[in-house]
């Protein structure tokens, strides 16, 4: 097998990965690869020494958003490989691609794309979505950033700052999903389309966030062979498979419900299962080899 030099991108804050996604470098290790751990926007980095960048950790992204997509553009100009690729990664990135998926007939929550210049207020956001509570977040950001429940009747404490917000990017407006708090909400792991792992993230007690620096948690679960499926489908929709994808959503009526799809920088909670870390291993070594 042909070595090659992987550079894993990570943020500042982060400069050795984050919790499980540090298993990957021993793993690419243990097939002969030669690894370098990258802060994304580290000055003077000279990027055309790697054979592969790898996106891991840059989780500060959605907050540098410019320079992240100008970061991408560079990427592009050095004609390096990127995994996932940079088509599928400026998809992903903006949320919008929810309304592409449910175009496609997916099983989707239901969403409003707020704009700008969409003067609605958050009561008649209640209205449109015809619902006691909403979410609403950026449809660029990453845990939980600038996300809001807004509940009927108690809209006010929210009004100023999601009046600022929504003049600087997009938002997306969802039906508040009681199953997240009542259940989870379910993460299930795919690498070049197979199922590897899935998990299932709870919010601490009061709240509905399921980010571990919002205080959640995250438990190793089975999928079953249906709830499996339903996620393949998913990501056979897309027009190319890409090497890592977490699928996430929730289940309602024994249907699962896409929330999200993480196909960026998504957290791969590689410690939950064994094999996990050489699979991803194994599919980006594919990937770079053609």
């Amino acid at each position: 097998m042909k070595s090659y030099h992987i550079a894993l991108v990570t943020s500042a804050e982060l400069p050795n990965l984050f919790g499980g996604e540090q298993l990957l470098l021993p793993a690419l290790e243990a097939l002969g690869m030669k690894v370098s751990i990258c802060v994304w926007d580290a000055p003077d980095l000279d990027w055309i020494k790697y054979d592969a960048i790898v996106i891991r950790c840059p989780w500060d992204y959605h907050e540098k958003l410019p320079a992240f997509l100008k970061w991408l553009q560079h990427l592009a100009q050095l004609q390096l490989k990127v995994v996932n690729d940079l088509d599928t990664l400026l998809w992903n990135l903006n949320k919008n691609y929810l309304f592409e998926l449910q175009s496609a007939g997916l099983a989707l929550i239901p969403s409003i794309c707020l704009k700008p210049d969409d003067q609605r207020s958050l009561d008649e956001l209640l209205a449109a979505m015809q619902t006691n509570e909403i979410v609403v977040k950026p449809v660029q950001s990453a845990g939980a950033w600038r996300t809001l429940r807004v509940q009927a009747g108690h809209t006010a404490k929210y009004e100023n700052d999601f009046n600022q917000w929504r003049l600087e990017q997009d938002f997306l407006v969802q039906p508040f999903m009681p199953e997240i708090m009542q259940d989870g909400e379910w993460s299930l792991v795919f690498f070049d389309g197979e199922y590897s792992h899935a998990l299932i993230k709870r919010a601490k007690p009061g709240d509905f966030r399921v980010q571990s620096d919002h205080g959640g948690s995250v438990e190793a679960m089975q999928a079953s062979p249906e709830l499996i499926a339903q996620a393949e489908k998913i990501l056979r929709a897309l027009p190319s498979m890409p090497c890592y994808a977490r699928v996430d959503g929730v289940i309602r009526g024994g249907q699962f419900l896409l929330m999200e799809l993480e196909l960026l920088e998504p957290e791969l909670f590689l410690e939950l299962a064994p094999h996990a870390a050489t699979l991803l291993a194994q599919a980006i070594i594919k990937r770079i080899s053609v």
